[in-house]
């Protein structure tokens, strides 16, 4: 792990015991650390509408692994999804700005240090207008993550009758710390077989969250429309 990382673990920590004004410090200490700055180009793009059926979608370009869209779920989607999140981005405003690769916080107790498949990819704002639209709903960032984590829970149980619960007990602890964005497993496992491919060190990508409209993440993520003939 790269002292820069250290660092910005060991600010994330800070964060998660005070609030207000002091993150608007701890923001500027991470850019100072060394994040992405504004202008340059994201290798992650997170586009987010406030819409609660369209929230909006992701996108990567790194070392010429690209996705050009994975579209987050709405609210009435089935399995996992953090409808309270959604309403609360339509309601509040976009955390717009730049953002770091983050992984687990200890205290999420969670069953991988990084990001793995049917896992959760944590961004952490650095930009202070992003850290205030989150800091007013105590979260540490946004994660994006699949229908469930069965896979990670699997190898942790005995009875597998648990699993289920546990799945759900680690999707509660992922919500209390940051706001889920859910996409289908389906698109959960291009985006891992993307990111296993990828050499840089996941602290050096640089993200960022931007507003789009809500016509435009519907024109990309509606499903298309098949009409039955007769008979």
């Amino acid at each position: 792990m790269s002292s820069h990382y250290r660092q910005v673990l060991d600010l994330k920590q800070m964060r998660n015991r005070i609030h207000g004004a002091s993150v608007v410090l701890l923001g500027a200490a991470l850019f100072l650390l060394g994040s992405p700055v504004s202008g340059e180009a994201a290798n992650i793009v997170v586009r987010l509408s406030g819409d609660l059926q369209y929230p909006g979608y992701f996108s990567l370009d790194v070392e010429g692994h690209h996705i050009n869209h994975l579209c987050f779920l709405g609210s009435g989607a089935k399995g996992q999804v953090d409808r309270a999140f959604l309403k609360y981005l339509s309601q509040s405003g976009i955390p717009e700005g730049e953002y770091v690769v983050s992984p687990p916080l200890r205290e999420e107790k969670w069953p991988s240090r990084s990001f793995v498949k049917n896992g959760a990819l944590r961004l952490i704002p650095v930009s202070m207008q992003s850290q205030g639209v989150l800091a007013q709903y105590e979260l540490n960032g946004i994660a994006v993550h699949g229908r469930d984590f069965y896979p990670l829970v699997v190898p942790l149980v005995k009875d597998k009758r648990m699993v289920r619960f546990y799945s759900d007990q680690l999707f509660d602890r992922l919500k209390s710390h940051w706001g889920p964005l859910r996409i289908s497993n389906w698109d959960m496992g291009r985006l891992h077989d993307t990111w296993k491919r990828i050499q840089s060190a996941p602290d050096q990508l640089q993200a960022r969250v931007e507003e789009v409209s809500a016509e435009q993440a519907k024109r990309l993520c509606q499903p298309p429309f098949t009409q039955r003939k007769p008979g």
